[in-house]
């Protein structure tokens, strides 16, 4: 945990110094354009977070990857996307055209663009760092609890996805359309599947029969 604390913790920092950069002087849209390219990084990590983490519950990895690993990575995705979560909302704090405010950008619904879809971001941002920060609480809260918390990944991943596909001004580009498609489509491939997999009656294990012969010993 302490790898991915680090990495997280510099992309922070050189956000920082960024952010110092672009308050230096006017740079158009420089700071709207920082924002969607970092948004849409985080989105793709994210999708892959909750892609991972459904590797993990179906199983569908086992025998191609170990679980330790696709579980690392999961949990280094998650930890990334909220840094580049962090970019895409601090950058606007930088731009000269829409005005955002420290509030608007932690309270939902509170932006002075597009209001309704930048709020369900700001609740999918929310959502995913409690996510993300239950990894360090696992072993207080119980793997029971743990595992509950996890499912809010599933209505963070669909209010980023409409939060995306709405609010961004970039969502009719070819390449970004189908980034969200192909995205959408590979969670709920998986995510069905685990549905399908959760109604299944659960195995029992299958006793092997004694021998005739040994039960005639037995039995004498």
């Amino acid at each position: 945990m302490n790898r991915d604390v680090v990495v997280a913790g510099g992309i922070l920092v050189a956000s920082l110094f960024g952010g110092l950069a672009l308050n230096s002087g006017d740079l158009g849209t420089l700071p709207w354009v920082i924002s969607r390219v970092s948004g849409l990084i985080a989105f793709v990590l994210f999708s892959s977070s909750v892609v991972f983490g459904l590797l993990i519950s179906t199983k569908a990895a086992d025998g191609a990857l170990s679980r330790p690993f696709v579980f690392s990575i999961h949990r280094f995705l998650s930890v990334l996307t909220l840094s580049f979560l962090a970019v895409h909302a601090g950058a606007l704090l930088f731009d000269g055209f829409l005005h955002f405010g420290p509030l608007s950008l932690i309270v939902p619904f509170a932006s002075p663009y597009r209001p309704l879809w930048v709020g369900l971001g700001v609740i999918s941002a929310w959502a995913t760092a409690i996510v993300a920060a239950s990894f360090w609480m696992r072993g207080r809260i119980g793997q029971k609890a743990w595992r509950k918390l996890h499912y809010a990944c599933f209505g963070a991943y669909l209010l980023a996805f409409v939060h995306g596909m709405t609010a961004g001004t970039d969502t009719a580009v070819p390449l970004v359309s189908w980034m969200y498609v192909v995205s959408f489509g590979l969670v709920a491939a998986l995510l069905a599947y685990r549905i399908g997999m959760a109604g299944q009656p659960a195995r029992k294990p299958v006793r092997a029969a004694r021998p005739a012969g040994a039960r005639s010993l037995k039995a004498g």
